[in-house]
Parts: C-alpha cells; structure tokens; sequence
C-alpha cells in the first residue's frame, strides 16, 4: 500500500503524533510524508529517515492568504504527489488546506483523522470549522480518537459505518529526546502539574479555585503551571495564590518531559474535552493523572485504575482528589504504573498503525 501522508501543521502536539504514526506506518506500508517546512519538528522527520515532501506554507496570519491563493504552490503538490501514485491521502491531523488538497484528487480515497469532533468552548472558530466540515464530507473515512463522539459524527453527516475509533497514541517520545538528565530528588515539595496551551475549556480556573483547599491539608504543596496563551482571564485568582510557578510560553519538545519529572501529579480540570494528548505524555512518564469526566477522557483514564476522575467544575471534589493521591504516594504510584503499562502496550504506535492501516484498506476497498 502507498499512503501520502499529509501533516502541514507547525508546531503543537499534532507535530508529535504526525511524526509518530508515520513512523510506525513507513514500516507496514510505503509512505510519503508531506510536511510543512515550517514545521518546527522538522529535524525530526528527517532523523527518522522517512521519506518527505516538504511544502512551504506560512508562518502566521499576514502569510496565509498569499500562501494559500499560490496556486503555483498547489499545483506543484499535485504534481509530486500524483508522481507517487498513492493508493490513499491520509492526515494524522486536519489543516486548513486539506479540502484544495483534496480537490486535486477527486477520485482518491481519503482518510481522515478529526481529533475534535466539536470544537471547543472559546475556540469554535467558522475558519477551522468550515474547513474541517468540508474536509470531513470528502473523506472516504474519517477517524475519530474517541468512542464518544461516534454519535456526534453521525450527526455531522458521517454515516456510523464510515467511521473509524482509534485510541490516542502514547508519548515517550518526549522522554527520548529530553534534554534533562537530573533525577528528581526524593525530598522536593509535592508538586501538581498543570501543562498545555491556556485555553478557556482547560478549566484553568477551577484548579486556581482548588488550589488553596489543596494547601490546607498539604501545606508545602506547589502548583506549575507551563504553557503559552492568555493568562490574564486569571489574573486575580493567580496574584492571590502562593506557591505558584508559571512557565507561560510554547515549551519545545526536549523541555516537555523536565516538567513532568517534576511533578506528582498532572491535574486536566477540563470543561469539556474530545480527548487529551498530554495524559498519554503523564502515562508514558509515570506521573499520576487526575482529570474530569468530560468528553472522551473516561476512555483515556480509567477511574481507580489509572487515575481518578472527577465531575468537571467542581473545585471541592477536584481538590479532594489530588489531597487523596499526594497523601497516598503508594496509591499513586500504583495508578501511574497503570497508566504507564496502558499507553506502552494498548496505545503503541505499532498497534496504532496497523488499526490505520485498516481504515485506509476499507477506504480503498480491500
């Protein structure tokens, strides 16, 4: 089977997990990566010895629209691509060109990955929706990442016979490529780990809101905070809250697993949620997860088993739980055991890959 594979993001969790499952893909099939030259991670693609085509797309807003009227640019693509004759265009994750791409190839099978069946609360943008919808539509499968929005898929007019569940993959990558190399130390203060782009449904607030129910009952307990976007909607909350450390910019991947050998937990408070890339990233690291029954995070975090879930705001039952973990450091460590042997065995990309390769062998027709 050959399969373009087609990733034109630039930066962000979706860089990792393209990298990964083609990785695994280029050893069941013959792959051609099509990848962003901006894309951040490239040295990474190259170090993996994947087979690529890198396309020049843009660097922000004031370069989007000249890049994306080049029909030059597009036009090239075609042509590279119809040079590999592929059985099948398959995107790990969806980019704001996929439908003109997929114009080019009306008759070729398409198979999708849609992480976020319905956006986000403070993120249901019509530019990233439009697209996405009408990507969606072309597809000859699409994947979703989890069981619950099966439904919801249904409803955007994907037949439930067209559409594809596979887990989230697992992330010791970022342990791989760390950069950091100092053990932890058994006598620091018991730290919980907030980590991932600020954004209004990361339920950000309620874990300011627990915060201090926390400290009463740990005093020495501390709260990182490491990811970019806008902090000022907790402003106040925060220059009221000792003990708070904020790393509030895009943190690269050698930096990722540094911040997660400092903590004992990872605390995913989210509004509401598809699913979540940075509980695999706690799994693979043995860190123990506390997170909200939102969305598809009960089929990631099994409650008892391989972390504790709690109702989405709701500060007191938040701040009970992460109290029971930090003072039961066996408890804990039996959960993050849990969820590191889940990701390796359940969520590895090898199994990854072979249940995409399947998608794309219904897309095809054999």
């Amino acid at each position: 089977m050959r399969i373009a594979l087609i990733y034109l993001g630039r930066r962000g969790g979706g860089s990792t997990y393209s990298l990964e499952i083609a990785t695994a893909l280029a050893r069941r099939a013959e792959v051609l990566a099509v990848v962003s030259q901006q894309a951040w991670n490239l040295k990474y693609w190259h170090e993996r010895g994947l087979p690529l085509l890198e396309v020049k797309t843009y660097t922000d807003a004031l370069t989007f629209v000249p890049s994306t009227l080049n029909i030059g640019k597009h036009l090239a693509l075609h042509r590279h691509l119809a040079a590999f004759r592929p059985d099948v265009l398959y995107y790990p994750m969806l980019h704001l060109w996929a439908p003109l791409i997929n114009g080019l190839f009306p008759n070729l099978p398409k198979v999708i990955t849609v992480h976020d069946p319905v956006l986000h609360r403070g993120e249901r943008n019509p530019i990233i929706a439009i697209p996405q919808r009408i990507a969606t539509r072309q597809a000859s499968r699409v994947i979703i990442l989890s069981q619950a929005f099966v439904d919801t898929m249904e409803r955007q007019g994907v037949p439930r016979d067209r559409i594809d569940v596979i887990p989230h993959g697992e992330f010791s990558h970022y342990a791989l490529i760390s950069t950091d190399s100092i053990p932890r130390k058994d006598n620091h203060a018991p730290t919980l780990l907030f980590f991932g782009r600020i954004s209004k449904y990361k339920g950000l607030e309620v874990l300011l809101s627990a915060f201090p129910l926390i400290k009463r009952r740990v005093p020495e307990v501390r709260l990182l905070i490491v990811g970019s976007g806008d902090l000022s909607p907790y402003s106040m909350q925060l220059e009221n809250l000792p003990d708070v450390m904020v790393v509030n910019r895009w943190v690269d991947d050698k930096e990722v697993a540094s911040y997660f050998r400092q903590a004992d937990l990872l605390v995913a408070p989210y509004m509401d949620a598809s699913q979540s890339g940075v509980i695999p990233v706690a799994y693979s690291l043995g860190v123990p997860v506390v997170a909200t029954r939102v969305g598809g995070i009960p089929e990631q975090v099994e409650h008892n088993k391989t972390g504790i879930l709690v109702n989405a705001n709701d500060p007191q039952a938040l701040a009970e739980a992460c109290v029971s973990l930090l003072t039961d450091l066996e408890r804990a460590k039996a959960l993050a055991e849990a969820g590191r042997r889940r990701a390796l065995e359940e969520w590895s990309w090898d199994r990854i890959a072979g249940m995409v390769i399947e998608s794309c062998r219904k897309a095809i027709g054999v």
